[in-house]
């Protein structure tokens, strides 16, 4: 933004602020008291920050701040606005890389009162959490031509969910097979750890770049690295590029953090082991993989059954061959880590093809899973697919949750993780049992949409989803999923909070054979009706799995997350409304129209005076099945907070008409009522009126 157009905006917003001001003093008399969030007392560290992506090391999207909170929330107001520059704004010097998406779906990080706003580009911006002044600007570098001669790689993804900040730095991952680390007090890079799948020569008979890999992956994961203090490990994740269809070796490796060195790597998928379509041949190597999981099948379960009291032979023969279009993609969702037991939790892809596994019989381990394993050296500790054989694209996508929690009735440390099939899984962190399985009841599920039985051999080969017929079928959960947004605990409640949605599709299964498709499906036609999308807040007990309450969005999917503070959930305005719900019963505490819709979940923490924000970015990349944004635009960080003076209900004097009754003196009764005037709706016309502003700015970058 050039000085003139800083000058419009700081003019343009002032007008708006007045304009508010304006009408809040036509409508009534205010006599204004001291929030007790004005108070300059320090906050704790996890009251002040919200650090990771995900709020904490433990991914609850959680803060224990109680200065906003379900009492003053109804004075929420604008605070400041920082427009996104367009991606041909951001001064990329990138090479060979097409289709950035513009603006930002990664949640802002605030540490000690600097906001941290991560773009699709993967550039980072630093801005002053109190004023939205731009303190730095990380701008991305990186050269993509002719990548697969490079790298094992086919193609980088511009697909950024967001970083974390650990000691100082700000890591994400990169392009290129590496992790970067930003210094979150100059944006100057600090360290990358570079080169981290070239292990090997792509021409090597030991594996194309990494040991026993035959085909190509995607590039950058779209999460940040765990890390794993005890042994300065930190987690990285690279799997099959197109959804897993072109033959790459997924898995998570354990790099050093000063060397950059492997020192571990944990495959979740098998090596490609068929002769007329792989190159490297690993037949030996494939045959080793399946031996392992049966001599492992104690650890893993397959949709709450222990693997060893299923078929043996289809546990050993799974994924047939590996043929090279079937595997599974990147890890999809955050990492944690257990810094007490050293166990990293995480969870997988689905296996691909989607919906076509001709090709590829059995279980197809280890896509659409739960996964721990240890992580000083690697090992699997336990495992939990699930969806079997999975046709649908169910993945295991977004933020894993540890905590230590009363489930059941007894104190013990459980897994929180929900995967597209709908359901939130909540299991023993020590072993992986099921403890309980969380669907809300409005989910719809079409009939080929149910999840198979993988004590059924007949299930467990099948080819695709609506075998033998090759019609065009509905299907929901489809693609997109049933629940394909981040999750939110609050310890103080024990109570996990879930989006769920529901967005029909109707769909056709395509051919299994081709390198590169995503999903195997082809156009259906026109569908014989336009279903509606409809999204679902639930809350449930942890301890009973109990439903507590539910939320419904009509016309809207859901994408995003939750998070939860104060006693307040907040979420991913899909339907344009900044919106608080209370914890304890659903109810709408605060609600405000933002012009915009965004997929992306709100974060909470403090600016440098210890003053609570909701740091919320709209606009973004549109998404498919979630009919959210209509359309790709820039859009912006809107920053919300408490204001300087909160208005105290004004006791209004009613004369009430004088009664006479017989031989007692006359008086005048005086009635006392309250009036209490929200600025919510005032708050409201503020924010057209700066949206509009930014539309404008945003035209006046594009022609600068």
């Amino acid at each position: 933004m050039d000085l003139k157009d800083s000058l419009r905006l700081k003019g343009a917003v002032a007008f708006a602020v007045v304009t508010v001001l304006t009408l809040s003093m036509l409508a009534a008399v205010i006599t204004p008291i001291k929030p007790a969030e004005a108070q300059a007392v320090q906050l704790p560290r996890d009251q002040r920050n919200w650090e990771y992506l995900n709020g904490n090391e433990f991914g609850w999207n959680y803060n224990p701040q109680n200065r906003l909170n379900k009492d003053n929330v109804q004075f929420l107001e604008l605070k400041w606005i920082y427009p996104m520059p367009t991606v041909t704004q951001q001064n990329l010097k990138i090479a060979g890389l097409a289709g950035i998406a513009e603006g930002s779906m990664a949640p802002p990080l605030v540490v000690d009162g600097t906001a941290f706003v991560s773009l699709n580009s993967r550039n980072i911006v630093a801005l002053d959490a109190k004023t939205g002044k731009v303190l730095w600007t990380f701008v991305q570098e990186f050269n993509n031509t002719a990548l697969d001669k490079r790298f094992p790689i086919l193609t980088e993804r511009t697909h950024q969910h967001g970083i974390n900040y650990v000691d100082g730095f700000l890591w994400q991952n990169d392009y290129g097979c590496k992790l970067t680390a930003i210094d979150a007090k100059t944006g100057k890079v600090a360290k990358q750890l570079t080169n981290l799948c070239l292990d090997l020569p792509l021409d090597s008979p030991q594996g194309m770049g990494i040991p026993t890999n035959s085909g190509f992956y995607a590039g950058a994961a779209a999460h940040p690295p765990a890390y794993y203090k005890a042994g300065n490990i930190l987690t990285w994740a690279m799997g099959g590029a197109a959804e897993g269809t072109q033959g790459g070796r997924s898995f998570v490796a354990g790099i050093d953090a000063n060397t950059g060195k492997t020192a571990w790597r944990f495959f979740y998928i098998p090596p490609c082991g068929d002769p007329a379509t792989c190159k490297p041949l690993f037949q030996r190597e494939k045959q080793e993989w399946g031996n392992w999981l049966v001599q492992n099948c104690n650890k893993i379960w397959i949709q709450q059954i222990k693997a060893c009291t299923l078929d043996q032979d289809l546990l050993r023969n799974d994924f047939g061959s590996m043929r090279f279009n079937s595997g599974v993609s990147n890890v999809w969702g955050t990492m944690v880590v257990d810094q007490e037991t050293g166990i990293l939790y995480f969870g997988t892809a689905q296996a691909g093809p989607d919906w076509n596994a001709t090709h590829a019989p059995g279980f197809r381990l280890f896509g659409a899973s739960i996964i721990a394993i240890n992580a000083k050296n690697g090992e699997l500790v336990w495992a939990h697919q699930t969806t079997a054989r999975d046709l649908w694209d169910y993945d295991c996508s977004w933020n894993t949750m540890l905590s230590t929690a009363k489930v059941k009735g007894q104190n013990r440390k459980v897994v929180m993780k929900g995967c597209k099939n709908g359901i939130v899984y909540v299991l023993d962190a020590a072993t992986g049992e099921a403890l309980h399985l969380l669907e809300s009841p409005d989910i719809k599920r079409t009939t080929l949409a149910r999840l198979y039985d993988p004590r059924s051999k007949a299930d467990m080969t099948k080819p695709w989803t609506n075998y033998p017929s090759t019609d065009a079928f509905w299907m929901n959960c489809q693609a997109a999923g049933c629940l394909e947004s981040d999750i939110a605990y609050d310890p103080t409640r024990n109570m996990l909070f879930a989006a769920s949605y529901n967005a029909p599709a109707w769909a056709k299964v395509g051919p299994a054979d081709a390198r590169g498709v995503s999903l195997a499906s082809v156009p259906a036609g026109t569908p014989p009706f336009t279903p509606k999308n409809n999204a679902t807040i639930n809350a449930w007990d942890l301890d009973t799995g109990q439903l507590k309450w539910k939320y419904f969005i009509g016309d809207k999917g859901f994408r995003g997350g939750l998070m939860v503070s104060g006693g307040l959930i907040w979420g991913s305005a899909v339907d344009g409304f900044n919106r608080a719900w209370d914890a304890d019963n659903g109810k709408v505490l605060y609600e405000a129209n933002l012009g915009i819709s965004t997929v992306t979940q709100p974060t909470i923490a403090a600016d440098a005076d210890g003053k609570i924000k909701v740091f919320r970015i709209v606009g973004g990349w549109n998404w498919f099945g979630i009919a959210n944004t209509g359309s790709s635009v820039p859009g912006a960080l809107m920053v919300f907070g408490l204001p300087d003076s909160i208005p105290q209900p004004k006791e209004v004097i009613k004369e009430v008409p004088k009664e006479i009754i017989k031989e007692v003196p006359k008086e005048v009764v005086k009635e006392v009522t309250v009036e209490t005037v929200s600025p919510v709706s005032y708050a409201i016309v503020g924010i057209g009126i700066i949206i509009a502003v930014v539309g404008i700015v945003m035209s006046r970058r594009k022609k600068a």
